[in-house]
């Protein structure tokens, strides 16, 4: 194809753009228009891909990291033949039209992933590489010509200014990860003004010290777009394309007014004509593109089914690589439960130790788990025994070490995840968790199969002070849509813990204590997987108190009941490990578990108080933590908060003037 075909292209995703954002009269006119000839060349030339299947295994990916640019991926994602219509474009940013104010994975097929908060959509384009890595490995493919994917990342000035993007590019360029492609659109403006403001580091040197490569290019330059792209890197790439936001503005084009909001019917109309777009009416579609592309698809199917050709026969080939692949892309989880049950884990242990236990038993049942850490898994108790690390020379290993980098850690293992084909769980501490929130937050909306592991869950880890020690991160976390947070209170509810990490959909947050905890009387596997169930039943139809615990302060909670029924008092006692799963339960469950004829409620938790209320209302007495913690021994801390069983019986005597 000519390069007078991809201008048009070019030009038409610049009116597309223009027009469902001054429909919307909001939106983001400067990428779009500063990048159409980087979305033509990709979309009309250079990506492997079929948009009649968006899900093939060997399609290259592209993200629009700098997500509020996303009218140009909706603009190419129309042209190229997936499925979203015109309708949609005209419906840019409104209520239900799928085409929502940045990139919403699962709402349009070729949305790889759901990008916005800057920087993200690199690291998790780095984890869909290094995924794509780790299945040529494990089928020993690198030498088939079966899986040539590669992930192309368009980002701005703002993901490279985002701290993610430096920890993620350190770690693909550590890894040798060449099948990232890392577009950077530099037009030195950024919404708050001129670049130079605020940002004036050397990019090119900065990636280099990472270990990539590098060109720099022309944006607008059809040719310049070719050669970089056509480069078979030995490194990943990093393609620096210097273009001019609001390209064609005959007022606005180079000046930060035309980031993010509509440029106005008048602009609109001067910039078309000065690129030669009709004004004759909105949404112009240059028939001859629309051929073109029409065309494509024809030649895309073949593509694909010329592929599956190959990879059928290269199963039909490799017996045991095709039972091995069968057995990685359909995962039974059925002998799981039994394999869980089974497992011998009576001895008193910190529920990160029993973990670590259950993880060093899913690779045999789950082909497709693989574990990593933020430079912790000697203490977050993540590390699978059996298998090394991957490291650049090998993505055979199962263990990740993504060193201290918790932020592209979480995003990393989101890509991993919607690869489609790895199972990631990660670890650190929970006080770290705040590193992590947005992609946990961005997992939790995609609703990603991912599970953290977080460790040192509360002031009892002890001597490594406040800035270790959580306090309001157990509530925060909580406070995240579509995210399970389970805080197990001994082996038996970690164990079901894992169990629903591992079967259920969607993020799971385990929380794990560093100290030793006993196996409670009363507690239970089966029950547990209800997020709440009653521990130790109440000997009275009236109730004095009744005790909500999780995690490790299950036991002492165990130990607190028994005193007060010495004391004559009739006590329920009750395990939430998970708020999220409990609150799906029937209400008639709910009922049964927290409801009754019931003096006082009673929490106990080594977190805030928050968020307790919605079970107790206002007749609460709570155990918990509302300051910052500090350096010393756990039993000294559990002395100096009362976070003993002879604290909390007296102050509840007390509270009824009992004297103890």
């Amino acid at each position: 194809m000519d390069f007078k075909q991809l201008q048009k292209i070019a030009n038409t995703i610049r009116g597309l753009s223009m027009d469902a954002i001054e429909a919307a009269n909001s939106g983001h006119p400067g990428l779009p228009l500063g990048c159409a000839e980087i979305g033509a060349y990709l979309y009309g030339k250079h990506l492997n891909h079929n948009p009649k299947n968006p899900s093939w295994l060997n399609r290259d990916r592209f993200i629009l990291s700098a997500g509020h640019g996303s009218m140009l991926l909706y603009s190419c994602l129309h042209l190229a033949g997936f499925d979203i219509s015109l309708d949609d474009l005209k419906r840019f940013r409104q209520l239900h039209s799928p085409t929502a104010g940045h990139p919403e994975y699962n709402e349009i097929p070729g949305i790889e992933t759901t990008t916005g908060p800057l920087g993200q959509g690199i690291a998790t384009g780095i984890g869909m590489a290094l995924g794509n890595k780790i299945i040529e490995s494990r089928f020993n493919l690198e030498k088939t010509n079966l899986l040539t994917s590669k992930v192309y990342i368009l980002a701005g000035d703002g993901c490279m200014m985002e701290g993610i993007s430096s920890e993620a590019c350190s770690f693909a360029g550590h890894l040798n990860l060449n099948n990232v492609v890392l577009i950077y659109d530099s037009n030195d403006i950024c919404l708050d003004g001129p670049l130079e403001e605020c940002f004036s580091e050397d990019v090119e040197q900065r990636f280099k010290s990472y270990g990539w490569n590098v060109k720099t290019i022309d944006g607008h330059s059809f040719t310049d777009i070719e050669s970089s792209l056509s480069e078979n890197s030995s490194k990943p790439l990093l393609i620096i394309a210097k273009t001019k936001i609001g390209f064609g503005s005959p007022n606005l084009e180079g000046s930060s007014e035309v980031h993010g909001k509509a440029m106005g019917e008048s602009e609109v109309r001067l910039t078309k004509e000065k690129l030669g777009i009709s004004t004759k009416e909105s949404f112009y579609i240059d028939p001859k593109v629309k051929e073109f592309f029409e065309l494509k698809l024809n030649d895309q199917n073949n593509n694909e089914t010329q592929w599956n050709l190959k990879f059928n026969e290269w199963l039909s080939q490799n017996p045991e690589k095709a039972e091995e692949w069968n057995n990685f892309t359909t995962i039974n989880v059925n002998n799981l439960k039994d394999e869980l049950l089974t497992l011998s884990l009576d001895k008193p242990m910190a529920s990160r130790a029993s973990s670590n236990k259950i993880i060093q038993i899913l690779p045999h049942i789950i082909p497709n788990i693989y574990g990593g850490s933020a430079d912790l898994s000697c203490s977050d108790s993540t590390y699978i025994k059996d298998h090394d690390f991957i490291t650049k020379k090998s993505y055979l290993p199962r263990n990740i070490k993504y060193g201290v980098r918790e932020f592209a850690m979480a995003a990393i293992a989101s890509g991993l995840s919607l690869h489609g084909m790895i199972l990631p769980f990660v670890g650190t501490f929970l006080t770290f968790s705040d590193y992590m929130r947005n992609a946990i937050r961005l997992a939790s909306l995609m609703n990603l199969k991912v599970i953290y592991q977080f460790t040192h869950d509360s002031i009892f880890l002890g001597e490594d002070g406040p800035t270790h020690q959580p306090v309001e991160h157990l509530a925060s976390l909580r406070c995240i849509p579509n995210l399970r947070v389970i805080r197990p209170g001994d082996s038996n509810e970690v164990k079901s813990a894992w169990y629903t990490a591992l079967t259920e959909n969607g993020p799971t947050a385990l929380i794990l204590s560093r100290q030793s905890l006993p196996i409670v009387p009363g507690s239970s596997f089966e029950k547990s997987s209800k997020g709440a169930y009653i521990v130790s039943k109440e000997k009275q139809d009236s109730i004095d108190y009744c005790i909500l615990t999780t995690g490790s302060e299950l036991n002492l909670a165990y130990q607190v009941t028994q005193n007060l029924e010495a004391y004559g008092k009739s006590v329920r006692l009750v395990s939430i490990p998970s708020f999220e799963i409990f609150d799906i339960q029937s209400q008639e469950y709910q009922n049964s578990v927290i409801e009754g004829d019931i003096s006082k409620y009673c929490v106990i938790e080594a977190q805030t108080s928050f968020g307790w209320h919605k079970y107790t209302g206002k007749n609460l007495i709570s155990f918990t933590i509302e300051s910052f913690g500090k350096s010393a021994p756990g039993k000294d801390l559990a002395d100096y908060y009362g976070f003993t069983k002879e604290s909390i019986v007296k102050k509840l005597l007390e509270s009824e003037k009992v004297t103890v």
